[in-house]
């Protein structure tokens, strides 16, 4: 991770290193992927509520690739990864499956 800092993807607050983070990934609908940003954090638009997140491409080869997931939102909390997975569950035109 190096000196890297992450932020929650729900409520934006940073994650200090060292402690408990959570994720949630997601399968993005067919036709959809990010292919120049594989192994990399990026920044994914949300339509209907507007909103900016910040997530992680699944890398080829990944544990969460092999698993299906083509995102990661790192959060905080679980209730903060519960929120998360109620707004993505919103924006039926981008995730085929959110775990």
């Amino acid at each position: 991770m190096g000196n890297e800092a992450y932020v929650c993807a729900y409520c934006e607050r940073k994650i200090r290193s060292g402690v408990e983070v959570y994720g949630l990934g997601v399968k993005l609908k067919e036709g959809l992927e990010y292919p120049g940003a594989v192994g990399r954090t990026m920044t994914v638009h949300l339509p209907v509520r507007g909103r900016e997140l910040s997530c992680m491409v699944t890398a080829d080869g990944s544990q969460a690739r092999l698993e299906g997931w083509d995102l990661i939102f790192m959060v905080c909390s679980e209730k903060c990864g519960a929120e998360l997975k109620s707004l993505l569950e919103e924006e039926k035109g981008l995730f085929e499956e959110i775990m």
